[in-house]
């Protein structure tokens, strides 16, 4: 039986949350423009991110759709780069981290050693 491949969870996507009281907010979307899984980057529009400052990363998967709540990282949290580059793809996962990572309230993790 061949076995698919699960989507991503937040915990694919976080790897410490300094502070449990903020390191997620929910940003109600007017209207969300794409489906969205964790580790998606969006704007502050609901629109898919493609590069520039406004970029918010998804936690919580959501469908598209008008006035539609999504969990997004906010502050003292650590997330997984590898995961924002797969869901995202390279260049689009690569800006989001650099926007994310911008103001220093997200940061990303080292990669593992070899």
């Amino acid at each position: 039986m061949k076995m698919g491949s699960s989507p991503t969870s937040y915990n694919d996507v976080v790897a410490y949350a300094a502070d449990p009281n903020f390191d997620r907010r929910t940003v109600t979307f007017a209207t969300l423009s794409v489906d969205v899984v964790p580790g998606q980057a969006v704007t502050s529009a609901g629109a898919a991110y493609a590069s520039g400052s406004d970029c918010l990363l998804a936690l919580s998967a959501a469908r598209a759709g008008s006035d539609v709540p999504v969990i997004v990282a906010d502050r003292g949290i650590y997330v997984k780069p590898a995961t924002i580059i797969a869901v995202n793809g390279a260049t689009v996962g690569a800006a989001a981290i650099a926007a994310l990572t911008a103001n220093g309230n997200i940061r990303v993790t080292a990669p593992d050693a070899e």
